[in-house]
C-alpha cells in the first residue's frame, strides 16, 4: 500500500485524544507525518432506540445515512432522482449528541437500490454488517476509504476486507490527494448526506458533531459524481448545486462566505490555522461583525493554538469547549448562510484533502447551529 505526501507547505498533523479512542498508536507513516491537522477519527456508536428515532426523523429524511454494497464492478450509479435543480429545498439537519445517534445500520438496510459511500474512517461493526447484508439483499453500493488515517494505519482495513468478501465494491481512495477526509453519503439516487463525523464507534457518543440531508436535484447529482471519479480516480472540476469541495473549491468557497458576512459570523471548528482565514475572520470582527469561535480546549495542535492567539489578539471572541468534544465544522453567517462538512481551516484540508461540504441559504437549519455554538461557547472558556 502506497504510503502518500501532503504536499508542499503542509504543516505537522497531530493526533488527539478525540481521534485515537480505541486505537493504539502505531508508528506515523511520512505522509501523515507531514500532513497539516485535519481533524480526523471519531467513531459512531452504535444506533438505539430505532423504533423512537425513524418515526420522528421521517423514513426519507434519514434514508440518506443508508451505506450498502453489492459488486466489485465499477459502479453505476442512480441518477433517477437527480433531475432538475431544487437549489431552494432547505436541508434536514442534525446536531450531534444532543439528537441521539441515527438509525444508520437500519436504514442502511432500508436502501432499494443504490448507495455511495465516500468516508474517513469505518469502524463501527453494526454499520459494517449492515453494509454486508444489504450487499447480500443485492443492493448496488460503491465504497471509497482512505487507506492510511492519521495514527490509525490498520483501522479500515477490517472494514475493507469484509466488504470486498462481501462482494461490495469496495477500493482504497485516490494517492491524488493527501487524506481522503471526506464523510459524504448518497442514496438510491435521491438523498446526499454530508457529515463532520466519521461511521465509527465514538464519533456521536461524545463529540460535537452537525449533518444535512440535502434532498436538492443538483446537490444529489454533485455529490454522486464526486463519487463515481474518486471511485475511478478521475479529476473533477468543482462540484455543482450547493457543494463545495477540496481541493477544487473549499477555499474559496469558505473565504466567501466569512468575507460576505455583514453583522454575524459563529464558527464552530475543530482545526483552525489558515492564515487566509485567520485574516479574514480578524478583518470581519474590524468591520464590526459579531463574531464567535468555538474550538475544541483538548488536544489543540501547535498551529490551532497559535491562530486562536493571534483571533484573541484581533478582539474575536474565541472560546475553547471541553465537552462534547469539538469535532464539528460549522459556520453560520447572518443568520442565514450555513456551511457545514468535512473541511477544518487548514491548508492541508482546503488545498490538500479531499473533502466535501454544503453551504446552503437556511434560515431554520442556521438558527439551529448558531444556537448550538452559542451554548458550547457559554459553556467554555477563552484559550
Amino acid at each position: 500500500m502506497e504510503i502518500r505526501n501532503a504536499g508542499k507547505g503542509a504543516e505537522i498533523q497531530r493526533g488527539s485524544n478525540r481521534d485515537h479512542a480505541n486505537f493504539k498508536q502505531p508508528a506515523r507513516n511520512p505522509r501523515a507525518a507531514a500532513a497539516e491537522e485535519t481533524g480526523v477519527i471519531h467513531f459512531l456508536r452504535p444506533p438505539s432506540r430505532l423504533a423512537a428515532l425513524v418515526p420522528a426523523l421521517g423514513a426519507i429524511g434519514w434514508l440518506a445515512f443508508a451505506v450498502a454494497g453489492t459488486s466489485c464492478a465499477p459502479p453505476s450509479f442512480d441518477t433517477s432522482g437527480a433531475a432538475g435543480n431544487g437549489s431552494g429545498l432547505p436541508v434536514e439537519l442534525r446536531v450531534q449528541p444532543d439528537d441521539g445517534p441515527p438509525p444508520i445500520a437500519t436504514l442502511i438496510r432500508a436502501a432499494t437500490r443504490t448507495v455511495a459511500l465516500e468516508i474517513y474512517l469505518l469502524t463501527d461493526d453494526q454499520v459494517i454488517a449492515a453494509l454486508v447484508d444489504a450487499a447480500t439483499a443485492g443492493r448496488a453500493v460503491t465504497v471509497v476509504i482512505e487507506p492510511h488515517p492519521f495514527g490509525a494505519e490498520t483501522a479500515n482495513r477490517g472494514a475493507h476486507d469484509r466488504l470486498q468478501a462481501a462482494g461490495v465494491d469496495v477500493v482504497w481512495s485516490s494517492a491524488r490527494f493527501a487524506l481522503t477526509h471526506t464523510k459524504l453519503l448518497v442514496v438510491d439516487g435521491q438523498e446526499a448526506v454530508l457529515m463532520t463525523c466519521n461511521l465509527t464507534h465514538a464519533g456521536l457518543t461524545t463529540n460535537r458533531e452537525f449533518a444535512v440531508v440535502d434532498q436538492a436535484p443538483a446537490d444529489v447529482a454533485a455529490a454522486q459524481a464526486m463519487i463515481a471519479a474518486d471511485r475511478n480516480d478521475t479529476a473533477t472540476a468543482a462540484p455543482g448545486g450547493r457543494l463545495l469541495s477540496a481541493p477544487e473549491n473549499a477555499r474559496a468557497s469558505l473565504l466567501a462566505l466569512i468575507d460576505g458576512a455583514q453583522s454575524q459570523l459563529d464558527v464552530e471548528m475543530e482545526e483552525l490555522s489558515d492564515a487566509g482565514v485567520v485574516a479574514a475572520l480578524a478583518n470581519a470582527t474590524a468591520a464590526g461583525v459579531a463574531l464567535t469561535v468555538v474550538a475544541p480546549a483538548a488536544d489543540q495542535s501547535s498551529a490551532t493554538k497559535s491562530a486562536l492567539a493571534r483571533l484573541v489578539a484581533a478582539g474575536v471572541r474565541v472560546r475553547t469547549v471541553g465537552a462534547p468534544a469539538v469535532h464539528a465544522k460549522a459556520i453560520v453567517a447572518d443568520h442565514r448562510r450555513l456551511y457545514v462538512g468535512s473541511v477544518n481551516l487548514t491548508a492541508a484540508s482546503m488545498d490538500h484533502n479531499r473533502e466535501v461540504g454544503i453551504i446552503v441559504d437556511d434560515s431554520t437549519a442556521a438558527a439551529r447551529v448558531s444556537a448550538t455554538i452559542a451554548a458550547d461557547a457559554a459553556a467554555g472558556a477563552p484559550p
